[in-house]
């Protein structure tokens, strides 16, 4: 019995000396103090068994990791204003958006967004190759194209140089970002055969009725602006590899307009009916103008 009560009262003396702040750097190392005072910049503290009179210190908050307390409780030190999810609360995190571009080179391309974290979002889209103004290809025809496609794409948002104190997004949706997005569109368009001699009476040359398939993966390079939370500018420049069925007669085989990106490898004729090769290069600029919705 006296063993057992001497093991209990060591027991109890060893949990009293562990029972005390700590400081955990981002180095790993560890800092056994007593806490004073956490402000939003820095740690105030004095050595662990110090007396009260004793010198104190203090240290910024970038240094460190956590802070455990002597009562359990854990400040994670490494989350920034930047990705604090409580700084955002009560903004519109999801939005619909148009892009107005698109409506001039005869398709419509529509998109949603849904906030992951204040640096991340996930976008899916359709496009309606069709609804829009038919101005003419590269090659300066007017396809009548009509079809359909569909766009994915993951947004990262681009940090800072530095940070400053109290730093943050002034919007959860706003901000300069990359993308790394596909398109997959389906579709049919008139093909002119320049290869055959034109109508005699028309001067027209014959016209087929074509389907094509294109693909592209791509990284967009864009910023989003958001007024008021609850209207939104989006505008992007993308570049990638990709490839497309679409036939070309022109001898000079322009980059095709896939509607939603541009190039992409494809198969045309040169002078003498041999076949040539586009570069795989895909490329598209982007302007949206979008609506927000919800709350977290």
């Amino acid at each position: 019995m006296k063993k057992l009560l001497l093991f209990a009262l060591a027991l109890t003396a060893t949990t009293g000396l562990k029972a005390q702040d700590m400081l955990i750097f981002k180095d790993k190392t560890v800092e056994e103090v007593k806490v004073l005072e956490v402000t939003p910049e820095y740690i105030k503290y004095r050595e662990f068994g110090a007396p009260e009179d004793a010198a104190t210190f203090s240290v910024e908050k970038d240094y460190l990791n956590k802070v455990i307390f002597e009562n359990g409780r854990v400040i994670n030190m490494s989350v920034s204003l930047m990705d604090d999810e409580r700084i955002y609360a009560g903004q519109k995190r999801r939005a619909i958006k148009a892009d107005v571009a698109g409506i001039s080179s005869n398709y419509t391309f529509i998109t949603y967004e849904q906030v992951i974290d204040p640096s991340r979002s996930w976008e899916a889209g359709f496009i309606f190759i069709g609804a829009g103004f038919d101005t003419g290809n590269l090659d300066g025809e007017q396809e009548n194209a009509m079809g359909g496609g569909v766009n994915i794409g993951y947004k990262f948002k681009r940090s800072p140089n530095f940070y400053m104190s109290r730093m943050r997004y002034g919007h959860i949706l706003r901000g300069t970002y990359i993308k790394p997005n596909m398109f997959v569109n389906l579709y049919n368009y008139d093909l002119i055969d320049y290869n055959h001699p034109p109508d005699p009476v028309t001067f027209m040359y014959p016209t087929t009725r074509e389907s094509a398939v294109a693909a592209s993966v791509q990284i967009d390079f864009g910023n989003q602006l958001v007024f008021s939370d609850q209207f939104l500018v989006d505008y992007a420049f993308g570049l990638g590899y990709g490839f497309t069925t679409k036939q070309s007669t022109s001898w000079w085989n322009a980059p095709a307009s896939n509607y939603g990106f541009t190039g992409g490898r494809r198969q045309g004729t040169d002078w003498n009916g041999n076949p040539t090769y586009t570069s795989p290069l895909t490329f598209n600029f982007t302007l949206r103008v979008g609506y927000l919705m919800g709350e977290k």
